[in-house]
């Protein structure tokens, strides 16, 4: 296996990891739901979601060069 796609795997390896922390925090916000405000639990949930979708388009663009 050539270094450069060694590197891509690695990297995809570490968004994964990235990916399921983020899901983690979103998993804990919903378990804190009704600690914290709509307005505050609206923002942070729409912030991770962000934060996933642009993983997502990452790791695709990565596998996409595996190919």
């Amino acid at each position: 296996m050539s270094e450069k796609r060694q590197k891509i795997i690695d990297k995809i390896e570490d968004l994964n990891q990235a990916r399921a922390s983020i899901r983690q925090s979103l998993q804990s916000l919903e378990e804190r739901k009704k600690e914290i405000s709509e307005k505050k639990y609206e923002r942070l949930k729409e912030k991770y979601n962000k934060r996933l979708e642009k993983i997502k388009k990452k790791i695709h663009e990565l596998e996409m060069q595996l190919k």
